[in-house]
């Protein structure tokens, strides 16, 4: 092994430790650009929205006495682009709303048949709600991806060893089939563990928004509507669920039957313990700011453990790294000459004798 060889182990080997230790920043910098990216979309879409509303409302109506004008001697019967254009989009709404109902029912039996109450079991349900896709749809296509994927791969597979013993493509297609079919509830188990951890996270923020909101005389509901109003962007996780909580308490349920569903779809004693909190102020009444703010601190002072316990872990899987990825570099920078010098000294002793 001569030295270019030696030195290019040692670069790839800090290259690869380099890249571990930016892993962090990368996810980092990934989360950033995704947040960017929703908010640019949220404001094109009130832009657009905007935009349609001021053309709705901006008036089409024809000067007196022009040709065409109903009412005005000489005119001429004309069509009325407004009225066809509303007539087209309602016809259009009326289809979309049917095709919606028969899709919804057809897959609303889909999932009551004995297949989709098997491939799509009530655990499965209630991982989908807590990645955050509600609804009858999300339902279908995770049952549909979770008979069609492993089928399409396990024929891929036995094709792929068709000139292999039947066994061995039985096997194969077997084994394929198995771990395509699991592998969707492995992704939302870990999306939602993600979007927990991610909870634990924005409660501490929530339990501040809230107690500043309610210290300048805010009630429970404003300060929960101001909350999604304006720094929903922020609760990437609490903020969709605190929304679809104030859709329900508009539509007639109770405050506390929306929050408690947010309690039990998450599994976070200190979410449940605020949720508590907020429903006996709501339904009882009283200052809530005090409260808050012991609550708040005791969530500090908790994420502070979660923190030093992180770190305390993270110190020990360095550790590892650095043995694997910086240790061989260093002996190969210090020790590497050293080899190469006795190499060469022996070379020379060989070729002497």
């Amino acid at each position: 092994m001569d030295r270019l060889t030696l030195i290019s182990l040692s670069l790839l080997a800090a290259a690869c430790g380099v890249g571990v230790l930016a892993l962090p920043l990368l996810r980092d910098w990934r989360q950033r650009r995704l947040s960017a990216r929703t908010i640019d979309a949220a404001l094109a879409r009130q832009q657009r929205t905007t935009e349609v509303a001021q053309a709705a409302k901006a008036p089409s109506a024809a000067a007196p006495g022009a040709p065409g004008v109903p009412g005005t001697p000489g005119a001429r019967p004309a069509t009325n682009p407004a009225a066809t254009a509303a007539t087209s989009g309602v016809a259009t709404a009326l289809g979309a709303q049917l095709g919606a109902r028969v899709g919804e029912r057809f897959d609303a039996h889909w999932l009551e048949s004995r297949l989709g109450r098997a491939v799509v079991t009530p655990e499965d349900q209630q991982l989908l709600e807590q990645c955050g896709w509600y609804g009858v749809q999300a339902r279908v296509v995770f049952g549909v991806l979770r008979l069609g994927l492993p089928t399409a791969l396990s024929v891929l597979a036995m094709l792929w060893h068709l000139g292999a013993s039947a066994f061995m493509v039985m096997a194969w297609g077997f084994g394929t089939f198995a771990v395509a079919y699991l592998a969707p509830k492995w992704f939302l188990r870990r999306r939602a563990a993600a979007r927990l951890r991610m909870v634990d996270d924005e409660l501490p923020v929530l339990i501040d928004m809230l107690r500043l909101l309610q210290g300048v005389g805010l009630s429970i509901d404003q300060s929960l509507q101001v909350i999604v109003a304006e720094f929903g962007s922020m609760l990437r996780v609490l903020g969709p669920e605190l929304a679809r909580a104030n859709q329900q308490f508009a539509s007639g349920r109770s405050r506390e039957q929306t929050l408690l569903r947010i309690g039990r779809l998450f599994d976070s004693e200190d979410l449940k313990s605020l949720i508590t909190l907020l429903t006996q102020v709501d339904k009882h009444g009283g200052a809530v700011q005090e409260p808050l703010r012991q609550f708040g601190l005791r969530m500090q002072e908790a994420r502070k453990s979660r923190m030093k316990d992180e770190i305390g872990r993270l110190t020990v899987k360095m550790t590892a790294v650095m043995v694997v990825s910086l240790l061989p570099v260093l002996l190969i920078l210090t020790a590497g000459p050293g080899f190469l010098g006795v190499i060469r000294m022996l070379a020379n002793m060989g070729g002497t004798r």
